[in-house]
């Protein structure tokens, strides 16, 4: 995992940009990889990430920030 800011939405669209256009979309889940779906993406409120680039649950006790969350394990 890499650490640092992490990627935004903007970088993200840039480099799916770059990308074949007709390609499908999976993602990783346990063992094997399952096709991505837009139901499958959402905000979630969560903790400010590490430095390591983790990002933890949020808690009641402090601060939560909006990420965009993809499905995986």
């Amino acid at each position: 995992m890499n650490g640092g800011e992490g990627m935004t939405v903007a970088e993200l669209i840039a480099f799916l940009e770059t990308q074949p256009q007709d390609l499908p979309v999976a993602y990783r889940i346990h063992s094997e990889q399952c096709l991505l779906e837009a139901g499958d993406i959402g905000v979630e409120h969560l903790q400010h990430a590490r430095p390591d680039g983790w990002v933890h649950h949020a808690r009641p006790d402090a601060q939560s920030v909006p990420y965009l969350v993809f499905p995986g394990n």
